[in-house]
């Protein structure tokens, strides 16, 4: 295989830097401590996140792992429990700013390329700060959380301005679902929250997306669905059939039904097995299938390029999921 370079496309950091700042003096209403555990922050209106280890903080430990998982490069991405909060707008802004700084400084330092974050109470400022990080050559991509804690949701019309921005410019939007989204009131998950809930989560905030219309409005954007995209690509037949009775319906779509757009998406391959990847690839095409670990959480894939490699996909496409997908849509234009 002629590959230079094995790309990960989903891997969380809290920078060093960042949690050091929090713990000198809280920024919008943010502040960090040293327990025995890790490092904990204090997340306004949610109160304190699980301690934060090594792994994600220490460049050490993340090498480690990417020369024995076969990973040369990640794109950094920044931990949801900490990037948004139930803020007001002027201090949403303002924290937005303070992790896209620690996120560059981060991605200058492993030299590569990190995902930033906006906030998205209102989606004219939103379009104006997502135009303001994109000028930053450490940016490749902005991450969207699929239920913010405050302000409208991805499909909603307040988003239209960010969308023709991140449209026109050509931006990669992963869209990511959050530890505690709207599945948590399924009590009967028990345990399996973080097992299927963040897939549920996923799979109803794209479903809506799709039914609301904004890839009709915006037929350009370049949207990344993390863990394999949820559920959706595997029961598409079934929401094709809730378009078709109207149980899930919002208005007609261009192309006839819900799954005519899954292949419009880029998917990464978290939590997949190989056959899980090879049907992906042959449902939406292996060039729409990107490389993901979810370093460093032990839910992620300890050996993502191994399951990629156990797909039974020709060379040239495991290839292209391994590296060339991933260069091509975060490459920074020149």
């Amino acid at each position: 295989m002629s590959r230079t370079e094995v790309l990960d496309t989903h891997a969380h950091i809290v920078p060093r830097s960042l949690l050091s700042a929090l713990e000198d003096a809280p920024v919008a209403g943010f502040s960090a401590r040293r327990t025995d555990q890790g490092w904990v922050v204090a997340v306004p209106g949610t109160g304190d996140t699980r301690p934060i280890g090594a792994r994600m903080t220490e460049p050490a430990p993340r090498e480690a792992w990417q020369r024995q998982a076969g990973v040369t490069r990640q794109v950094l991405s920044p931990w949801l429990d900490i990037q948004s909060a139930p803020l007001n707008p002027a201090r949403a802004r303002d924290w937005a700013r303070t992790v896209n700084d620690a996120m560059a400084e981060s991605a200058a330092d492993a030299n590569t390329v990190a995902l930033a974050s906006v906030a998205v109470d209102d989606g004219d400022r939103a379009a104006d700060d997502v135009l303001e990080a994109w000028k930053r050559i450490e940016f490749a991509g902005l991450i969207l959380n699929t239920d913010p804690p405050a302000g409208p949701a991805p499909h909603e019309a307040t988003y239209d301005p960010l969308w023709t921005v991140a449209a026109a410019e050509g931006i990669p939007v992963v869209l990511h679902p959050p530890t505690c989204g709207p599945s948590g009131d399924l009590t009967s998950l028990g345990t399996m929250g973080n097992v299927h809930g963040r897939l549920i989560d996923n799979t109803v905030a794209v479903t809506k997306l799709i039914l609301a219309g904004v890839l009709d409005r915006h037929p350009a954007l370049r949207l990344v669905l993390v863990h394999g995209g949820g559920f959706l690509p595997y029961q598409a037949g079934r929401l094709d059939g809730g378009y078709r009775t109207k149980e899930a319906f919002a208005g007609e779509l261009e192309r006839g039904k819900p799954s005519a757009y899954l292949g419009e998406f880029h998917y990464d391959t978290v939590g997949l097995s190989g056959p899980a990847i090879a049907f992906l690839a042959g449902l939406v095409g292996p060039g729409r299938v990107l490389l993901g670990s979810d370093y460093p959480f032990a839910l992620g894939d300890p050996e993502p390029v191994r399951t990629v490699r156990e797909s039974g996909l020709d060379d040239a496409y495991v290839e292209a999921i391994l590296h060339t997908n991933a260069e091509t849509l975060f490459r920074r234009p020149a």
